[in-house]
């Protein structure tokens, strides 16, 4: 269970608005102090109301990246772990996405590329920012280390040719995922760290998995 700081926070919250709460119905018979603890029960049941809010956000956004991974993985149990605020901000990894190498079925994504897949789910489809282009393409990078792809470029050309599956899934036509597709590889692929590219990334080459077909990606 992904339990945060704000997760306890919230539940904190959320007990001691109850508790105030319930002394302002008790003790109604004290007049003097009743406005006083009105206040306090009100600011702390918006406190409550607030945090639940952010945490149930949080959820959403994991669930939609978890489901976006499952287009391009089945394999059992898969999971996202969407970045928590106080976890950014003591990250200092460039990765804006990782799994571990132990056979892992979890991605461990950054916090702004959830928001970001999150922006494009709903809305970002027909003109999407530079960020949603590159979150959708990294959730299906990881999807092809969490199925057992280590090696970097392999991952990266799969998700070139495939990244469009993960767009349509996320409400894009077939034309607006093609069209992230394309802007991936033409403006980001080439410009990528050497480890992460590959000559064989290409129609016919080695890394094709699409060899019946005449265009790439």
């Amino acid at each position: 269970m992904d339990i945060g700081v704000l997760t306890v926070f919230a539940a904190a919250v959320t007990v001691a608005a109850i508790v105030a709460v319930y002394r302002v119905i008790v003790r109604l018979d004290e007049p003097r102090e009743r406005v006083l603890r009105t206040v306090v029960a009100v600011v702390l049941s918006i406190a409550a109301f607030v945090a639940w809010s952010v945490e149930v956000a949080h959820h959403q956004r994991q669930q939609l990246a978890t489901e976006a991974l499952g287009v391009l993985s089945d394999i059992e149990g898969l999971s996202a772990n969407c970045e928590r605020y106080t976890e950014e901000l003591f990250n200092v990894r460039q990765y804006q996405g990782y799994v571990y190498y132990d056979g892992s079925n979890v991605a461990h994504l950054r916090r702004n590329l959830c928001h970001s897949l999150w922006d494009y789910a709903h809305g970002g489809q027909a003109n999407p920012t530079e960020e949603e282009i590159l979150a959708v393409h990294v959730v299906g990078h990881e999807a092809q280390h969490i199925n057992g792809i280590t090696g970097e470029a392999v991952a990266e050309c799969n998700a070139v040719q495939l990244n469009y599956l993960i767009a349509e899934e996320l409400g894009a036509t077939p034309e607006q995922a093609r069209e992230l597709q394309r802007v991936y590889f033409e403006d980001y692929y080439p410009h990528l760290r050497s480890n992460y590219v590959s000559s064989e990334c290409r129609e016919g080459g080695n890394l094709d998995i699409f060899p019946d077909r005449t265009e790439f990606p």
